[in-house]
């Protein structure tokens, strides 16, 4: 699709969900660099420094809107699923605030992320971690299987929120609890973000 194309009209929500894929291939692949210091921003939504700077540089990758292992807090035995966890941050985080937890779980759309995900969980030695392929809109997990989610800036990502929030109910376990963190907008994009390129993934 041309720039000019891309001016013209709304892209569908398969297209949309195409240009993600692309967006955070590229990223993983290493064809796109994230600009800006990780540590930096992890430092300012409260993450735990210590815990952070004791993961590798690429489990580090600034990717993060918000911070939701602030509010979390797991049982002993509980389950957690990550949904959209990318190299698994967030995940060896909660492993590390709560190792008395069930097994965790996190989800990701790319094979590629979650390829990255396992071999620095097996390099770091964390058990009881497992990650999965999986669509927000179609999660391969049972009914009332979850006890609590996180989700760190990827349900924007997705045009069907409705869907994704049925599928949220639909795996927690009844009095489950989700803790999202994400973005919405105050006031319209400007023009020229509108007409980016990677306007749906970034």
């Amino acid at each position: 699709m041309s720039k000019m194309d891309w001016k013209k009209k709304p892209l569908e929500d398969k297209q949309i969900r195409e240009e993600v894929d692309r967006f955070y291939r590229e990223i993983v692949t290493g064809q796109r660099e994230i600009t800006g210091n990780a540590d930096d921003l992890y430092a300012s939504l409260g993450y735990d420094m210590e815990m952070v700077q004791s993961l590798p540089e690429d489990v580090r990758s600034g990717l993060s809107c918000g911070n939701p292992l602030e509010k979390l807090m797991l049982l002993p035995g509980e389950t957690l699923l990550d949904l959209g966890s990318g190299a698994g941050m967030d995940i060896f985080m909660a492993r590390m605030k709560f190792p008395d937890s069930g097994t965790l779980y996190g989800m990701d759309k790319l094979p590629e992320m979650v390829k990255k995900a396992e071999r620095i969980r097996d390099k770091k030695g964390m058990e009881n971690i497992e990650f999965v392929v999986g669509s927000l809109i179609d999660m391969p997990f049972e009914d009332e299987k979850i006890n609590k989610m996180i989700s760190n800036c990827v349900i924007n990502l997705e045009p069907n929120k409705k869907k994704v929030y049925e599928e949220m109910y639909r795996v927690l376990v009844p009095g489950g609890m989700f803790f999202v963190s994400d973005i919405t907008l105050k006031q319209d994009l400007t023009q020229g973000m509108r007409d980016s390129k990677d306007i749906y993934g970034t």
